[in-house]
């Protein structure tokens, strides 16, 4: 697996020392925090195990859904939406990627984003692109500008957007995708959730969660519970704690190896429509985005399709 990172719970030893002008050469020690070598040792511990009971969860439902996969593709598809056009939505982007703000190279740095894969998560897992739009300005500043940890600002999404004094570039993105699955509908899932109803959790595991402390693992069995958790807002917590992919980005790798070209979702921001379209898939189909307005050179393509599409997967268009 890639690198560990120690959780919250893991303490060191922190010691400040600050001069008083009125005893100059006396040095005043404020003991900030404590701990034993033996206590280093047992959060570390600690960590390793975790580590490991979650890999080992993530691992008994992968090998599941692999002996299903094909009818789990099969039941996404029937689902799917056909021939989904979308007009003026928004993309909004760092400055520094302004000459080419549909590349999709910025969704697999890190651990990814809600629906595919990034470069950091672990060893067995491939990242994979999306390109990620909205349907207005606001929301699409929101989702670039305004993620927070709940709880740790009292500004809301829409006020750190505005407040924050990155340059941003917004471009307006129309295009047909062959097929989508909406998820305004959790009936969408019905097919699905059957299939994946029929999981078992070994006692084995169940034995292990006990040992590390970690409520016992339950499986999702119905639309509701499982739509649940492809929205959950802190959707990043499990990539970044325990280095293994999120549900949702689980859920986005079986979309994309089905061919399905988008998922339709609500922002946990403000509810407005985000898209996340997996660009890989314009190979063989007549699925496309394009600019509304003209670009800012007449060397970068004005529309992406089965003919170019891998442009979209390059940080750069060259220019002469």
């Amino acid at each position: 697996m890639s690198k560990k990172r120690l959780p919250p719970f893991y303490r060191g030893r922190a010691v400040a020392t600050k001069k008083k002008r009125s005893d100059a050469g006396r040095s005043v020690t404020y003991l900030l925090e404590s701990g034993s070598l033996q206590d280093m040792r047992d959060a570390k511990r600690r960590t390793d195990d975790l580590l490991a009971y979650h890999w080992a969860f993530f691992s008994e439902l992968e090998f599941q859904r692999n002996q299903v996969m094909d009818e789990l593709k099969a039941a996404l598809m029937r689902a799917t939406t056909q021939q989904y056009k979308f007009e003026k939505w928004q993309r909004a982007v760092k400055w520094k990627y302004g000459l080419h703000p549909l590349s999709t190279v910025g969704s697999t740095k890190y651990v990814g984003q809600r629906f595919n894969f990034g470069s950091d998560i672990n060893f067995s897992t491939t990242a994979f692109p999306a390109l990620y739009l909205a349907e207005d300005k606001d929301t699409a500043l929101q989702e670039t500008l305004g993620q927070v940890d709940e709880g740790k600002s009292k500004l809301s999404s829409k006020e750190l957007a505005l407040m924050n004094p990155q340059s941003e570039v917004i471009v307006s993105v129309s295009g047909q995708l062959e097929a989508i699955l909406d998820l305004r509908n959790k009936k969408v899932l019905k097919e699905f959730v059957k299939i994946i109803s029929k999981f078992k959790i070994s006692d084995n595991l169940k034995q292990l969660a006990v040992k590390v402390e970690e409520p016992i693992p339950e499986l999702v069995k119905d639309e509701a519970s499982l739509l649940h958790t492809l929205l959950e807002p802190d959707w990043r917590a499990y990539p970044t704690r325990f280095d293994v992919p999120a549900n949702s980005q689980i859920f986005g790798h079986i979309l994309e190896s089905a061919g399905i070209e988008g998922v339709l979702y609500p922002s946990k921001l403000n509810g407005k429509l985000c898209l996340a379209i997996f660009t890989r898939n314009f190979a063989d189909s007549d699925s496309f985005v394009s600019f509304d307005d003209d670009p800012p050179s007449d060397h970068i393509p004005r529309k992406f399709d089965s003919e170019n599409y891998h442009l979209l997967h390059e940080e750069k268009i060259s220019l002469p």
